[in-house]
């Protein structure tokens, strides 16, 4: 037992240090670490120098990743630089998107690793390749919300300094290739461009390039849907299984071979021979797969039961499972930020540990389903808290998806890929007979995903929940009798009937959505929901409602909207409209502007509409019925009133929208806006910023974008007047809560509450660009002549 509880301590000291919102003041404690480490081993519990080892590995290999970051001079600057493309690049929508590492010195501290989109190039790099690039770089940065995806965690895993974009220039060629330089790259390149170039358009492209060298990035979000709502995403990358049932072909064709030429060998030569021929497959598939996390577990496992066999010595399979998490937390303690870690490890500990003594004297079906229905159980504590939800088909769908998987489509993918190596048509037709059989199966998948209720979207579970989550997965995984399993499952009813986070009657919360250089304000009363804007839609294909609002709404436990408004037709507040509407019922909706883009019915908002919900009053202020306005002015204004304060959302006015909404006395006193057409110089004119008065004013602009939003005299406006400004490109997701006990609560920033040491330091987290010094009752006082600048 021991092994295993060291393995768990060294991930527990891992884990404690990738949690930490900084390292710096771990630095001071370094040493006292080792010091710590070296005295328990010696004449303290070993436990304790386990964990201490784990904290003192993962800082210093944490502390190296971090220690070249891009310098501030570089940011945002032009260079030419020159390196080789290594990573297989991803073409999509008019770009393509590759790791680059330049040669050094061409720049003093440019980063070791960059990753660049090029739109519309004219020649499409590929792996393995030098090139001359004129490229423009920024420090790794993403979007905070509430679950979203951390793509700055992505970056910092995948160990890029700097992301950027490739600018129109003569300077831009290739140079040369570098396949003896790149051998593994070089090859996977080929493997992909022979699949592409055999399989063209066919919806089973993607998927086999996924499984032959884990080119993921070519399966389309579409299939992506698809494959997580029948649980079968494990199966589509180069997954352990797979790796498993390499080798043991391997072994078995190799036991074949040896018996053919009846050469008379010690039956344990022949056996050590056999596990050579076993572990050189699954090596050689986990480098094909560019060695990920799982296949790292897999490896690692095989050549440890591998060894054993070959050295006459059994490892108990705890044994097995703790070497190979030690090996992966070494290799990259970083590998604990991934959720395929955590899927992975637990996956084969619920075989292991849970499952074991209830597969004694199965049948290999009912063991089939046994495991299958047992691994399901074990990760669903993890994947509700990782993903929000959890897909009630799975179990079933694996059933017919892994042995399709596993046991046609990848065999007939590597013997494609062999076979071409040696005789090109005939691994052309391989890959044609594996993709008609996928094509062919394809629809049970789309058939299974839209069952109703296939996946289902939990929200953020709490705490207990969890907790209740892991007993559940522990009682009904027992070796209990079945009828003391069974009453298990009821734990997991809590789980389906908790309520989200609501304010109470007569209150409500706005959160304005970080999307970039756009507007996305989500609005919750006690029960009811309210969108207003839904982002950009970005060059890459991709648009922040799939990113950020779709995600967020998941996450908040968002079933349907209330009303959907889209201010106006700009694509920085209706990019995402269409992924929300594909995803939600909309109730209702509304827009603004000169052209709605919509895809649901949707009414133009008018000035007076006003209604109610849960005891808060909704008003459209702004604009009136017979008036005429360009695409900014004719936003849709809406006021939000509580008993703990009020809201103005306003779109993107500008001054003549404001001054015909203060000639009409249509503004009110507000605690919070959001203040209009992100900070520009046309709009927050003086009249209005006093008018307002408010205690609050949030900022939705993207960082370091063109227009140099917010600007510095918008800002200095509103701080005159007694506001504190706030931006989401410092804050990120920021939320206010109005109560109607305590009225509005100070806003709370996400990238603050959940801050982590890679995050970008070039972000001041939770920075306000000023506070505030006025009580709400001299919000009108200071003087006119302190905004008297230009407004243009």
């Amino acid at each position: 037992m021991r092994l295993p509880l060291h393995a768990l301590a060294f991930l527990a000291g891992i884990v404690w240090v990738e949690s930490r919102p900084a390292l710096e003041y771990l630095a001071a404690t370094f040493p006292l670490l080792i010091v710590v480490a070296v005295a328990c081993a010696r004449f303290g519990p070993r436990l304790a120098a386990t964990l201490a080892l784990g904290i003192a590995w993962a800082w210093m290999r944490a502390a190296i990743a971090l220690g070249s970051p891009l310098p501030p001079e570089l940011n945002g600057a032009d260079l030419v630089i020159v390196g080789d493309v290594v990573s297989l690049p991803e073409v999509s929508s008019g770009r393509v998107q590759f790791d680059f590492a330049p040669e050094r010195p061409v720049v003093a501290g440019l980063p070791t690793r960059l990753r660049l989109s090029w739109y519309r190039a004219e020649e499409v790099p590929r792996a393995a390749e030098r090139w001359r690039l004129e490229v423009r770089l920024r420090a790794p940065r993403g979007f905070a919300n509430p679950g979203g995806y951390d793509y700055e965690g992505e970056l910092f895993r995948d160990g890029i300094g700097a992301t950027g974009y490739v600018r129109g220039s003569v300077h831009n060629r290739m140079l040369g290739r570098r396949h003896a330089a790149y051998p593994v790259l070089a090859l996977r390149a080929r493997i992909v461009e022979r699949i592409e170039r055999t399989l063209g358009d066919s919806p089973a492209t993607g998927v086999v390039a996924g499984l032959a060298v884990g080119a993921v990035e070519r399966i389309d979000s579409t299939q992506w849907q698809v494959f997580a709502a029948t649980g079968t995403t494990h199966l589509i990358a180069i997954s352990g299984l797979h790796i498993t049932m390499v080798a043991a072909l391997t072994m078995l064709i190799a036991q074949l071979l040896w018996r053919l030429p009846r050469r008379h060998l010690p039956r344990s030569v022949r056996a050590d021979i056999v596990c050579l021929f076993g572990a050189a497959a699954a090596m050689a598939y986990a480098l094909l797969a560019g060695f990920s996390v799982p296949t790292q577990r897999t490896l690692i496992m095989l050549l440890v039961g591998l060894s054993a066999t070959w050295l006459r010595r059994s490892q108990p399979p705890s044994h097995v499972l703790s070497l190979a998490l030690i090996a992966v937390l070494v290799f990259d303690p970083h590998a604990v930020l991934t959720p395929g870690f955590w899927l992975s490890f637990l996956a084969v500990a619920a075989i292991f540990v849970g499952v074991g003594s209830l597969l004694e004297g199965q049948r290999p079906l009912k063991a089939f389903l046994t495991t299958q229905a047992a691994v399901s159980i074990a990760l669903v504590p993890v994947t509700v808290p990782l993903f929000g939800s959890v897909s009630l088909i799975a179990p079933l769908a694996n059933l017919f998806a892994i042995p399709l998987f596993s046991g046609v489509l990848v065999p007939g993918i590597l013997l494609a890929i062999v076979c071409g190596g040696l005789v090109p048509a005939i691994g052309e037709l391989l890959l044609q007979v594996v993709a008609s059989i996928f094509t062919a199966c394809w629809p049970l998948f789309e058939w299974a995903a839209a069952l109703p209720g296939a996946l289902v979207h939990l929200g953020a579970p709490s705490v207990w929940q969890v907790i209740l989550l892991a007993v559940t997965a522990v009682v009904v995984m027992s070796p209990l009798p079945a009828k003391l399993r069974a009453p298990g499952l009821l734990v997991l009813v809590p789980l389906f009937w908790g309520a989200p986070d609501r304010p109470p009657e007569g209150g409500f919360t706005v959160v304005t959505l970080d999307v970039g250089q756009g507007l996305a304000v989500f609005v919750r009363t006690r029960s009811h929901s309210l969108l207003f804007d839904a982002g950009p839609s970005f060059r890459s294909g991709r648009s922040a409602g799939d990113l950020v609002v779709v995600p967020y709404l998941h996450h908040a436990g968002v079933r349907r909207l209330d009303m959907l408004v889209t201010s106006h037709a700009d694509n920085d507040h209706v990019g995402g409209v269409p992924a929300v509407e594909r995803t939600f019922e909309i109730a209702t909706a509304r827009h603004g502007g000169v052209s709605p883009q919509v895809l649901a019915p949707a009414t133009p908002c008018l000035q007076g509409e006003a209604w109610f919900w849960d005891d808060v009053r909704f008003e459209f202020v702004h604009p009136a019925t017979a008036e005429r306005w360009g695409n900014n002015n004719g936003s849709c204004v809406l006021l939000i009133s509580g008993q703990g304060g009020s809201a103005l959302l306003t779109g993107d006015i500008e001054a003549d929208a404001e001054a015909m909404l203060m000639a009409r006395d249509r503004v009110p006193q507000a605690d919070l806006v959001i203040v209009p057409h992100h900070g520009s110089r046309s709009s927050s004119s003086v009249d209005l910023v006093l008018r307002l008065g408010a205690r609050y004013a949030i900022v939705s602009a993207g960082a370091g974008n063109r227009w140099g939003f917010p600007s510095a005299l918008v800002v200095d406006r509103w701080c005159a007047a007694g506001a504190e400004v706030i931006d989401t490109a410092h804050w990120g997701a920021t939320t206010v809560r109005f109560t109607s006990a305590a009225g509005v609560a100070r806003p709370s920033a996400r990238r603050l509450e959940h801050r982590r040491y890679w995050h970008s330091t070039t972000i001041r987290a939770g920075r306000t660009l000023c506070r505030g010094t006025s009580p709400l009752a001299e919000r009108n006082s200071p003087p006119k002549q302190m905004f008297m600048r230009s407004d243009r």
